[in-house]
């Protein structure tokens, strides 16, 4: 497959990048460090214009242009986005507004993450929406992980940046029925 990778360079568009790479995949990264401006229609429209499939890996930043120009070249999007959006465990509301799991500190990022969301369910493309479990850092790569759609996942409700590449790269070789999903370890938290 031809992959396009916007956010390339950060923690889970590099390991990304990696999990394509090593599965044989061609692909283009797009990031600040290679010249690349997500929110440039032009150049997303050149460049999603020759992949099978985008991810776009820039938690909680708009991605409306990618979006936009996804659905001009009829290319498939996976966008990685914050566990914000999913339903918490015991049905009581929504991550964002739990904080156990969303501190003062960060509430900011978490609502980005829900309009994140918001620009994806309000546009005609052909987009995926993946929020990560409550803890996402880098780890080891063991190319196992639960999935479920929008509840957050516990025991643990964690991942390690490689295991979530290797979703992300699943989802893009075998496309879910799902819009939105969301994933986890298997094991003991990872990190």
């Amino acid at each position: 497959m031809k992959i396009a990778v916007v956010g390339a360079s950060g923690m889970v568009g590099s390991r990304v990048v990696a999990e394509a790479v090593r599965r044989g995949h061609d692909v283009t990264e797009v990031s600040r460090g290679t010249g690349g401006d997500a929110t440039d229609r032009e150049l997303m429209d050149s460049v999603l214009s020759g992949v099978d499939g985008a991810v776009v890996a820039t938690t909680g930043v708009t991605s409306t242009v990618v979006l936009d120009a996804a659905l001009a070249t009829r290319t498939r999007v996976l966008v990685v986005g914050g566990a914000a959006p999913l339903r918490t465990p015991d049905g009581t509301g929504l991550v964002l507004d739990d904080d156990r799991y969303v501190p003062p500190h960060i509430r900011s990022v978490a609502e980005a993450s829900v309009r994140q969301l918001h620009e994806c369910e309000a546009h005609r493309a052909d987009w995926v929406y993946l929020s990560p479990p409550a803890l996402l850092e880098p780890g080891e790569r063991t190319g196992t992980y639960r999935r479920g759609t929008d509840v957050l996942l516990t025991g643990p409700s964690s991942i390690s940046a490689e295991d979530l590449a290797v979703a992300v790269l699943d989802e893009l070789e075998s496309p879910g029925a799902d819009r939105r999903f969301t994933v986890a370890s298997r094991g003991p938290a990872a990190g």
